[in-house]
């Protein structure tokens, strides 16, 4: 069988990025301008998974359906660290280091937070004040980190007590992700009930609300810069389905991005230096990886999931390497790289519960 990753013979990489460029939802996005068919890996996970948490470029971890959490060697595919205790899937994962001491943070549907050192496979502290699936954590400053489930809380946590230092209930904000906002005391946080909402971490009173949205906000992130925000939404069949911006000085909604035909499940600012636009990065249920341009919101590139699975998760390193997650155990690693200032997306490695290293010439597309 061909490969979806093969180069198309007899044309310039020039006119392809030009196309590209001209056709942004046309263009076929699984050129790679190389020969080279990407790396496929036994996959180090058994299940979907659902969150992807960045340690240093190179070493990302991740969190799955099957329990478990793993430390990955992006580079060789390698499972560094295997963490076992949550009894159900785990549902986010961050690295926090907190003064010369470094640790995992993960939350799961067994409404657990739990805490683990990477000398230790089993935990150090266990998190138990939520009623209900723990949907995110965020790094707060020094030994601090913020905490949201299906309960419609809101907690902060020191990691050396059991108990949150303060905790917020609002009636349907049944949370779904929370960001730090840099530069500032500011986290926002985006919840099934649509809105995006403004906290102040030394109170935990919300400051501000945005306006409610037609769906369901899945994921938000903050640019490093602190000066904007963006929320993804759910939807189906191309209603719905966009990324919000806002402005965070302003405090106002900005535009929408329109492109992704199923629900948009994570979306983040992407650091690089290819070109002088502000990149996002997009993945969701339609099974494609999309760049954005946050100046003009057009997508400017489009790529199908590697193994052909829904996304769940993405994040991108300022050097350029960026791993995308979701069904199927689905990690894969690509590359953004350009040509006269325009970013493209090139697979190197990837792995699959639905394709092993024996089928690495079998397109995935």
């Amino acid at each position: 069988m061909g490969s979806s990753y093969s180069a198309i013979p007899n044309a310039d990489e020039r006119d392809l990025l030009a196309m590209a460029v001209k056709e942004p939802q046309t263009m076929c996005r699984s050129l790679t301008f190389s020969d080279k068919h990407p790396n496929v890996r036994h996959p180090v996970h058994t299940d979907t998974i659902n969150c992807i948490g960045a340690v240093r470029p190179g070493m990302v971890l991740t969190g799955s359906s099957d329990k478990s959490i793993v430390l990955n060697n992006v580079d060789t595919g390698e499972c560094v660290i295997r963490w076992r205790g949550h009894t159900d899937s785990v549902t986010n994962v961050l690295y926090k280091q907190s003064q010369t001491r470094h640790y995992v943070l993960s939350g799961s549907r067994d409404t657990t937070i739990r805490l683990w050192l990477f000398n230790q496979n089993t935990p150090c502290e266990i998190y138990d004040s939520h009623k209900l699936t723990v949907t995110t954590i965020a790094n707060l400053e020094d030994n601090l980190f913020a905490s949201g489930s299906r309960d419609t809380s809101v907690k902060i946590f020191d990691i050396s007590r059991k108990e949150p230092l303060m905790s917020k209930t609002i009636n349907r904000n049944l949370v779904t992700h929370i960001s730090r906002i840099p530069n500032s005391s500011l986290i926002c946080q985006t919840s099934e009930d649509r809105i995006m909402k403004l906290y102040d971490t030394r109170n935990l009173e919300v400051v501000h609300e945005f306006p409610v949205k037609g769906h369901i906000q899945n994921h938000c992130n903050a640019s490093n810069d602190g000066l904007y925000a963006i929320a993804s939404s759910g939807g189906s069949n191309g209603d719905g389905c966009e990324i919000t911006l806002y402005d965070l000085r302003q405090r106002k909604e900005l535009r929408g991005l329109r492109g992704h035909e199923e629900s948009v499940r994570c979306a983040v600012f992407l650091p690089q230096n290819i070109t002088c636009k502000n990149i996002i990065l997009s993945v969701g249920d339609d099974k494609t990886v999309r760049l954005w341009t946050k100046e003009d919101s057009k997508c400017i590139w489009r790529e199908q999931s590697p193994t052909g699975s829904i996304l769940t998760s993405c994040f991108g390193f300022a050097d350029g390497n960026i791993v995308v997650a979701g069904a199927n155990a689905t990690f894969a690693h690509l590359k953004m790289n350009g040509r006269a200032g325009v970013p493209f997306l090139h697979c190197i490695s990837l792995q699959s519960t639905n394709c092993m290293p024996s089928n690495s010439r079998q397109s995935f597309g």
